[in-house]
């Protein structure tokens, strides 16, 4: 047991080499065009940006509270990202060397997606349905199938009312619930590839 932990350890060197960094680099610049993307569309609804400015010497740096929780956010998303790879990687691959080369891109990947997906669809999903292509695509299909349309009526009754809310408290609102989901789904990840590296430890002790 002892040997499999030192060999966990060293099989990362804990993020310092260049090829744990480059992808680190590549998924935190995924993490923060998302973050300005959804920052540049609610400024864009109407959301106050608030700034103020930290003086350095005699230059004024202007920094905006959004953006600031935003780039605090992508940082959350790292986090969960190396988390998820670290412990899931070398359970799925395996000790063998050569396996690790070609799978660990890969694994990569995945964990990418499993960090990215659940953040992606809370954070924008609710913009998606406000907008007016969706509410005619809904509008069209409850025409087409007369059952469905008092629940789409009863939804968007629902919806519109969230709707008036202040844009900077659906701001902070999406951002928690979207870093939350993925945090959940993150944690379910690595609560079954806990039991699963115990379950095969249990196995290799009763041999």
């Amino acid at each position: 047991m002892a040997s499999g932990t030192t060999t966990y350890k060293r099989m990362f060197l804990r993020w310092e080499i260049l090829r744990g960094w480059l992808p680190a680099i590549v998924f935190a610049a995924i993490s923060v065009a998302i973050e300005l993307l959804y920052f540049d569309y609610m400024v864009g609804r109407g959301m106050l940006d608030e700034a103020f400015s930290i003086p350095i010497g005699a230059v004024k740096i202007p920094l905006s509270i959004a953006l600031f929780f935003s780039l605090a956010n992508a940082i959350v998303l790292l986090t969960l990202w190396m988390t998820v790879f670290e412990n899931t990687a070398f359970v799925m691959a395996g000790p063998d060397r050569r396996v690790r080369r070609i799978l660990y891109p890969l694994r990569m990947v995945k964990a990418a997606a499993i960090v990215l997906t659940p953040f992606t669809i809370v954070l924008f999903t609710p913009y998606i349905v406000e907008s007016s292509w969706f509410i005619s695509a809904v509008a069209s299909a409850s025409n087409s199938v007369p059952s469905l349309r008092q629940t789409a009526v009863n939804f968007y009754t629902w919806s519109f009312g969230v709707a008036r809310m202040d844009y900077s408290v659906k701001f902070v609102v999406s951002q928690l619930s979207a870093a939350f989901s993925s945090t959940v789904v993150s944690g379910l990840l690595l609560w079954r590839v806990k039991g699963t590296r115990n379950l095969m430890l249990a196995l290799r002790r009763k041999k």
